[in-house]
């Protein structure tokens, strides 16, 4: 049995989907309801996506990272060509009557979420610290006191340099914040994941009215510029991170 898989709710008239193809290459199609408002959906099996089921899947990073990536194809298609508001991976319901009943149930809900995105695209800046080589002291310590000096020492140049560069960080923040409608702080991540040796100090995510993008763009450069931390700018992207109003 298959269930219906929401990838997106819009509200102007839904783009034509011929030939966009969603999680396991099944077509993507529109469910209308709710007065002006649409949801792209497409079909998928129980099998994977039941209650049960899915609580199992989730813990295959394999198959997780290849749904979301499809899921996410099919959201940053739809956003390249009207105003969506992207749903979370894995949202189904029991099949299309059930997708109808929730936009009519959820349409206030969601047409303000549409007005918020509309004219808006998610930037992201992520900053890491920069890494100084490691100060060492000329020669052999004399004593175990010398070296335990010597140690602390070098714990206090490093605590100092982690101070510093989150410092940096919270500047190019708010800098990146002012220039923006509004934003979020997302978890800093561990170098495992980002494969990077540097610690990540900054890891932001910036709703920027599609006019300012320039001036936006313009606010963080300058705020970057000798801030002593390697930057990456991303985007623009659907707005994610803006779906929900900030708790």
């Amino acid at each position: 049995m298959d269930l219906t898989y929401v990838y997106a709710v819009g509200d102007a008239a839904p783009p034509d989907l011929a030939g966009l193809t969603g999680i396991g290459g099944r077509p993507v199609h529109t469910v209308t309801g709710g007065d002006a408002l649409w949801a792209a959906t497409g079909t998928v099996p129980e099998s994977d996506f039941g209650e049960s089921a899915l609580t199992a899947r989730l813990e295959d990073l394999t198959w997780l990272a290849t749904t979301a990536r499809e899921h996410h194809a099919v959201v940053d298609a739809l956003g390249a060509r009207t105003v969506v508001a992207p749903l979370a991976l894995a949202t189904v319901y029991r099949d299309d009557d059930r997708v109808r009943a929730v936009l009519t149930e959820r349409r206030t809900a969601f047409a303000e979420v549409l007005d918020r995105l509309r004219g808006r695209t998610e930037w992201g800046v992520k900053a890491y610290a920069t890494t100084r080589p490691e100060g060492r002291d000329a020669g052999r310590a004399s004593s175990g006191a010398e070296y335990l000096r010597r140690r602390r020492r070098e714990l206090d140049r490093v605590a100092g340099d982690d101070d510093a560069a989150h410092a940096a960080a919270q500047r190019l923040h708010e800098a990146a914040a002012r220039a923006a409608v509004t934003t979020r702080r997302h978890r800093l991540h561990a170098p495992a994941l980002t494969g990077r040796t540097e610690p990540m100090v900054l890891n932001g995510a910036y709703l920027v009215d599609d006019a300012d993008r320039d001036t936006w763009r313009a606010a963080v450069t300058g705020a970057a510029d000798g801030a002593g931390l390697t930057v990456e700018v991303t985007g623009p992207w659907v707005p994610y991170s803006f779906v929900e109003e900030e708790r």
